[in-house]
C-alpha cells in the first residue's frame, strides 16, 4: 500500500458463544474465540460468515449476514468478542467486497462445511469442498486469495484464533457483543 489515500479498512470480528458447538470447539482447542466474520462497513455494519441461518436453531447453516445487536448476537449480547481492523489497498478492498457480494447474492448455493471443521481441528489435510465453508475458512480464503494478509495456515486449516496473530491486524475493540453494538452506534 504505497499511497495512503488508497487505504481502506476491512474488519474481522471474533466471538465465542455458549452454543453446544462453540463450547465443543472451545473445549477441544482451548481457544478464546470460536467464530469469525468479515465486514466492510465498520462495527455497525453487516459482517459475513458461515453460521446458523436461524438464530434459534443450529441447522441449517450457511452464508449469513450478522450484526452486533441483531439476530443471534441480539439474542446473546453477553457473547465475548474482539474486533480487528486490517488496512488494505482500494483494489484489495474492492476485490474482497466483490467476492463476498457475489457469494452472498447466491447464498443458497453455499453450505456450512462441518466435515471441514472436523478436518481442520484434527489437521487432516485440506478438506476443501465446493461451495462449503466454515467461518474461519471463509474469512481466511477472502484474505489469502485477495493478498490482503498472510495467515499461518491455509484457509482449509484456519481457526478464528489465527486472525489474532496476523501482523497487519490491529485490535480496536474487546468486550461483549452487546457493548460493541452500543459502541458502534
Amino acid at each position: 500500500m504505497k499511497d495512503q489515500t488508497d487505504v481502506r479498512t476491512i474488519y474481522i470480528l471474533l466471538t465465542r458463544s455458549e452454543t453446544y458447538f462453540s463450547r465443543l470447539i472451545h473445549l477441544a482447542t482451548k481457544a478464546d474465540y470460536t467464530h469469525s466474520s468479515i465486514g466492510f462497513e465498520g462495527p455497525a455494519g453487516p459482517f459475513y460468515s458461515f453460521a446458523r441461518k436461524n438464530p434459534q436453531m443450529m441447522l441449517p447453516a450457511g452464508l449469513i449476514q450478522e450484526r452486533a445487536g441483531r439476530g443471534f448476537f441480539g439474542l446473546h449480547p453477553h457473547i465475548p468478542c474482539r474486533l480487528y481492523e486490517l488496512k488494505v489497498s482500494e483494489s484489495t478492498y474492492q476485490d474482497i467486497c466483490r467476492r463476498v457480494e457475489e457469494m452472498y447474492a447466491d447464498k443458497e448455493r453455499y453450505h456450512y462445511n462441518l466435515l471441514g471443521t472436523v478436518a481442520a481441528f484434527f489437521r487432516f489435510g485440506r478438506l476443501k469442498r465446493r461451495h462449503h465453508y466454515f467461518c474461519s475458512q471463509f474469512v481466511a480464503e477472502m484474505l489469502i486469495e485477495s493478498g490482503a494478509a498472510e495467515l499461518p495456515n491455509p484457509s482449509a486449516l484456519s481457526r478464528p484464533e489465527d486472525f489474532r496473530h496476523v501482523a497487519e491486524v490491529q485490535q480496536i475493540f474487546q468486550g461483549k457483543v452487546g457493548a460493541l453494538a452500543n459502541w458502534a452506534a
